[in-house]
């Protein structure tokens, strides 16, 4: 289940193509519609390249999953205001935390507030970077920090400490 920032930081590496050729690659609607719409080469330029998930989705490269509001009304309800998560990150950890179907798929973000929030909700072990994934495919390379194995680490270190203390969760 990719979150936008892999989803983008993969266009931008220019291994989306093979990614989802390795992965049975799963995206929220919210990120879909919402949140993983466009990439850019060139930082100096400004460059803007659309991404267009629906083609994908369309040819059976990443299945589109959506889920019930309600479910992501009460996961959201679960942190407190230490905790700022996008909506495309609260539907992928509702889709996570018991959407059958889902139950083997991990969380690929690079968004600690979204680590740490997957391990409030325990759902630590099922968070891998795309540092990690890439490598697993035969595609490993250097990605920016926040795709990172290291950064992934620091943020479920944080999280399992938060899920000591309660901080970050709703009283």
């Amino acid at each position: 289940m990719l979150d936008a920032g892999p989803i983008i930081g993969l266009h931008e590496l220019g291994i989306w193509s093979q990614f989802t050729q390795r992965y049975e690659v799963v995206v929220p609607q919210v990120v879909c519609e919402d949140e993983a719409l466009f990439h850019s080469r060139d930082d100096a330029t400004g460059d803007r390249v659309v991404i267009d998930l629906r083609a994908d989705i369309g040819a059976g490269r990443v299945e589109l999953a959506a889920a019930d509001m309600e479910v992501v009304a009460r996961i959201s309800k679960r942190f407190s205001a230490a905790i700022e998560l996008h909506p495309g990150e609260l539907e992928a950890l509702a889709l996570l935390s018991g959407v059958p179907g889902y139950e083997e798929h991990v969380f690929c973000t690079g968004d600690g507030a979204a680590i740490q929030a997957a391990c409030l909700l325990g759902l630590s072990e099922r968070c891998e970077s795309v540092e990690v994934l890439l490598r697993l495919a035969g595609l490993g390379r250097q990605v920016p920090w926040s795709l990172t194995e290291r950064f992934m680490g620091r943020h479920k270190h944080e999280g399992g400490r938060r899920r000591v203390t309660g901080f970050g969760l709703a009283e």
